[in-house]
């Protein structure tokens, strides 16, 4: 999913990992297609390596975890920043003395 005139970087939606409730299984390692996560060998642990390769809006992740471990941010939360950052795209994008 692509948001024109939006940096992905803008875009504050990807997972966190609940070290406490983690069942280290590699799960999220092993099922995330955009490569977000990976293991560290030193902690024994899984850790967002690559988190603007997440894709914006998915959660799949966060649903096949079987300990509960990962969170995003609510959807209704990253709705209202994804339009104020379209907003100020399109403002952006005007030309000087257009607006």
């Amino acid at each position: 999913m692509s948001y024109p005139g939006v940096p992905r970087e803008k875009l504050p939606w990807f997972p966190t990992i609940d070290p406490d409730v983690c069942l280290m299984d590699l799960d999220c390692v092993n099922f995330c297609s955009q490569g977000v996560f990976d293991w560290d060998p030193e902690t024994r642990r899984p850790f967002v390596a690559h988190p603007y390769s997440c894709i914006p809006g998915c959660d799949s992740c966060a649903q096949m975890c079987r300990a509960h471990a990962i969170s995003f941010p609510s959807k209704e939360e990253f709705r209202k920043i994804l339009h104020r950052l379209r907003e100020e795209a399109r403002r952006g994008a005007r030309p000087p003395g257009s607006g």
